[in-house]
This record gives structure tokens, C-alpha cells and sequence, in this order.
């Protein structure tokens, strides 16, 4: 078992620790040559969209947790359906909408193909995630707070700034992880095309690797930069966590009524939700589906990015699944060193973008040692070491709540191994372990800076295609990929669910 362990944490060593070491070190040492206006850039929108995403969060957080009903209901379908659209996506759909020349030079069209655009796309991507963090708060907090408001009968402007006092943890938290999500995108500048006049720090390091010869030294020291500013944003997050940090979840909580919105809460609801479905998802989606439909039809070749993003997908997804399982079944075992080898890694893993780890692989696999570069079994290594924290996090819940005498009985029994793994533990997590498998093959699938930096000339992703598309102003293509394959993600998931629920329907009894 020791053995196992060490070898488990040496594979995570190479694929994680070693890739990142090899860059970042190209990088020390080298004079300044960077220029400060994509450093400014990208922290100014950072800072913008952390500011107008924290407090928005926590304001439609609040209404979902307070309110109940159908508009509810359908914020918070919007909510998710932002979450997992990837923001290429959804950037070709304005640029759909802003391909006519009316718009286009409108003053509409003006703001919005420059650091308007930006800001505008950052914001609607990084708001679920600010939604999400302040609602975890405000579900903790229960119904106590208010009554013991109402019974001391404290003025209604008390009672928002003691709401308030308690959403700055959450609107810190929510703030951190938009300025992040933001300073680390590089899907939507990409796809956008405004870097030429708003130069931003992921593009410049893509720039940078893209060149002949390839300036890895200068990539190193921007990725020094985004590594540095997510460190300071997390600091400042557990400084404001620590200063107004109080205690709410206990066993005496109780979850506060949830009432019809009426009013002025109504009128905001139906506000939000207009602005969320129309400018978030409706007109971008309607002018995909628009150029899709009535537009020219895409070479039949350049279909075959699905399926190999598909497969892509379905590899990195099973391999991920099984070495996030070997490390969790290890990880049961209550090996401290182990344990915290494993947690700093992943947590080291998550903060750093996608962008940054496939550097790092072009930087540590193209060489006479390790080879791989150019090859499609780096690309589908590079997968699932971007998602392994994520396959951890899915089926880690699930395998904690497995009983141990599950085990132990099963031992007792004298099952053999291959018996208790698959008659006990896979029927148990099956469930579970088929969503985290799907979710990996989804961001497998539309992955983007990995994608553009390992594919193997010749064989492009969905999501290269895609970008590909954009840049030559093929937004018929661009639309009928996107729309095609996020279809045939959707069908390969209902009937992988539907077959499931097959298999797991007890038979009926035979009448005697």
C-alpha cells in the first residue's frame, strides 16, 4: 500500500508539480521586458467585474433564498445554463448580432466590440459564480437573525446593515473568485478579437508561445503575474473572512419560510430575469440558431471535430475517473502525509488556468526525455490532469458516504475483490460516478486553452475549430459546431441516464 501511495504521488508529481516547476523557473532570473498595459488591463476588468458580480451575487442570492415560485425557479435555471456555457459560446453569439452593419456601427456596436464587450461578457460569466457563493451564506444563516431583528423591533435600515454585515464574507469570497475567473479567461478575448486594442494578460501569454521562436522566459514571467494576483485577491478574501466571520450553521438552525415575491421584490425578480435570459442567453443563442439554420452549411470535414472531441472527452473522462477513484480509496486509508499531499496538489491545480498548465506541458514534454509533444496521447493526458480536482470533488462526496462494513462484511462473506468492486461499490456509485464522467467529457469537450496550445496539427478540437471559425468570420460554421455538438452531449446524456435507470429497475415478479 505504501508502494501504491508513493507511485500515486509520484504520477501526480509529473503531471502536475513538473509541468508548472519547468515553466515557471524560465522565468526567474530574466530582465523585465514585459509591457504594463496588459497587466493594467487585465487587473482594471478583474476589479470591475469582481465589483459589479460580488454585490449583484449576493442580491440574487438572497432572492432565491427568500423567495419561491416560478420566476425562482427560472433565475436559477439561467444561473446554471451561464455556469456551464462555455464563454467562446456564448461570444459568438454577439458577434453574430454585431456582424450586421447597422449594429456593428452603432454606437452599440462600438462599445461593445472593445473593453466594453469584455466587461460585459466577464460579468455575465462570473456572476453565477458570485450567485453561488453568497447563497451557501445566506442558507446557513436561517431564520433566527430576522425574527430576533423583528422582536427587538430594530429599524428597517438596522436590519439591512446587519444583512449586509453578514452577505461581506460572501460578497469577499464572490468578489475573489470573479476577479480570478476573469484575470484567468482566455476563451472570451480570444474569440472576441478586441486584444489588438485591449491587450490582456492570458492572450499575451498565448502570443508569446505562438511566436517562432517561442519566448517561454516572457510566458514564464506573466504566468508569475497570475499566479501572484490570485494569491493576493485570496489573501484579501481571508482577511474580510476573518474580520466579520460569524457562526451559522449549528444544530438549532432553522431555514426561513420561503414567500411569494410581491412588489417592489417582485418587479426586481422579473428584471433580473429578463436581463439574465435575454442579454445572457436568448439573443446570442436566437442568432446562433438564426446564422445555423439560414446560413450556409459547413464543410461535412469539418464536422469530424465532434466526434473527436467526443472521444477526447470520453478518455480523459475515464481516465480521470479511475485515478480519482485510486487516490480516494488511498486517501480512506488515513495516511495524514498522504492526505495532505494530495489536498495541497489539487488545491494548487485548481488556482492555476488551464492556459498555464498547457504551457507547461509544451514546455515539459518537448524534449528528447519526454517526447510527447505533437501527440494526441499528450492532449488526453493534459485533459484529465486539468480535471482531476474536479473528478475528486464529484465522487469524493459520494464515496465518503459508503459505509466501511459494507467492506468488512463483504470480507466476511468471502467475496472476492472483483465481487465487492462491482456488485457493491459500483452499483452503489453508479449514479454519481456516470455525472462526474459526463461533466468531465462536458468541459473535455469545449476546453479551449489547453485545446489550442497541444492539438495535434491537422486535428482540431471542437473548440479550436470553433475559435477557428470566429477568427475567419465563418459564423455559420462557427454556430452549426457549437449548436451540433452541445446536441450531441445533451443526447449521449439522456441516454446514458436513461440507460442507468434501465438497469437499475428491479424486474417485476412473475405471477405464480
Amino acid at each position: 500500500m505504501r508502494l501504491l501511495r508513493g507511485a500515486l504521488l509520484a504520477l501526480l508529481g509529473l503531471l502536475l508539480v513538473y509541468p508548472l516547476a519547468r515553466l515557471l523557473a524560465m522565468g526567474v532570473g530574466q530582465g523585465a521586458s514585459l509591457s504594463w498595459r496588459p497587466l493594467l488591463n487585465s487587473g482594471g476588468l478583474a476589479v470591475l467585474t469582481g465589483c459589479v458580480a460580488a454585490p449583484a451575487g449576493a442580491a440574487l442570492a438572497l432572492a432565491l433564498e427568500r423567495f419561491s415560485g416560478r420566476l425562482v425557479g427560472l433565475l436559477e435555471l439561467g444561473l446554471w445554463l451561464l455556469f456551464i456555457m462555455p464563454g467562446y459560446v456564448l461570444t459568438t453569439g454577439w458577434l453574430i448580432l454585431f456582424s450586421h452593419p447597422q449594429m456593428r456601427h452603432s454606437a452599440f456596436g462600438h462599445a461593445f466590440l472593445g473593453a466594453g464587450g469584455l466587461a460585459f461578457l466577464y460579468l455575465v460569466k462570473a456572476l453565477p459564480f458570485s450567485v453561488f457563493v453568497a447563497r451557501a451564506t445566506y442558507a446557513g444563516a436561517g431564520a433566527s437573525l430576522r425574527e430576533a431583528a423583528l422582536v427587538l423591533r430594530l429599524p428597517r435600515w438596522r436590519r439591512l446593515g446587519l444583512g449586509l454585515r453578514l452577505a461581506l464574507p460572501a460578497m469577499a469570497a464572490g468578489f475573489t473568485i470573479a476577479a480570478i475567473e476573469t484575470m484567468q479567461d482566455f476563451s472570451i478575448p480570444a474569440t472576441l478579437g478586441v486584444t489588438g486594442q485591449v491587450p490582456v494578460v492570458t492572450y499575451s501569454i498565448y502570443q508569446r508561445l505562438n511566436t517562432t521562436p517561442a519566448d517561454f522566459a516572457g510566458a514564464a514571467q506573466l504566468c508569475w503575474w497570475l499566479i501572484g494576483a490570485a494569491a493576493m485577491l485570496s489573501l484579501l478574501q481571508m482577511a474580510v473572512q476573518r474580520r466579520y466571520r460569524a457562526v451559522l450553521v449549528h444544530g438549532k438552525a432553522r431555514r426561513a419560510p420561503r414567500q411569494a415575491p410581491r412588489g417592489a421584490a417582485r418587479a426586481g425578480l422579473v428584471g433580473a430575469a429578463l436581463a439574465l435570459w435575454g442579454l445572457g442567453l436568448a439573443l446570442p443563442l436566437l442568432a446562433m440558431a438564426d446564422v445555423a439554420l439560414f446560413g450556409e452549411a459547413a464543410p461535412a470535414d469539418l464536422f469530424t471535430a465532434i466526434p473527436r472531441s467526443l472521444g477526447y472527452g470520453a478518455l480523459a473522462a475515464s481516465l480521470t475517473l479511475g485515478l480519482a477513484m485510486a487516490l480516494l480509496k488511498l486517501q480512506r486509508g488515513r495516511h495524514p502525509l498522504f492526505a495532505a499531499l494530495l489536498q495541497a496538489g489539487l488545491s494548487a491545480n485548481m488556482a492555476v488556468p488551464g492556459l498555464v498548465l498547457g504551457a507547461g506541458y509544451v514546455v515539459a514534454f518537448n524534449n528528447d526525455f519526454f517526447p510527447l509533444y505533437g501527440t494526441v496521447l499528450l492532449l488526453v493526458i493534459a485533459y484529465a490532469a486539468g480535471t482531476l480536482p474536479m473528478a475528486i470533488r464529484l465522487v469524493g462526496g459520494a464515496l465518503a458516504q459508503l459505509d466501511a462494513r459494507l467492506d468488512e462484511a463483504a470480507r466476511i462473506f468471502a467475496l472476492s475483490p472483483q465481487t465487492r468492486l462491482i456488485d457493491i461499490e459500483a452499483a452503489l456509485l453508479a449514479r454519481p460516478g456516470l455525472q462526474a464522467w459526463l461533466l468531465v467529457v462536458a468541459t473535455v469537450m469545449f476546453e479551449l486553452p489547453v485545446s489550442e496550445l497541444l492539438y495535434v496539427p491537422g486535428q482540431m478540437p471542437l473548440s479550436v475549430a470553433i475559435l477557428a471559425a470566429d477568427m475567419g468570420g465563418r459564423y455559420n460554421e462557427a454556430a452549426q459546431l457549437a449548436l451540433l455538438g452541445m446536441g450531441t452531449l445533451a443526447l449521449l446524456a439522456l441516454g446514458l441516464n436513461l440507460a442507468l435507470r434501465l438497469g437499475q429497475t428491479k424486474p417485476a415478479p412473475e405471477a405464480a
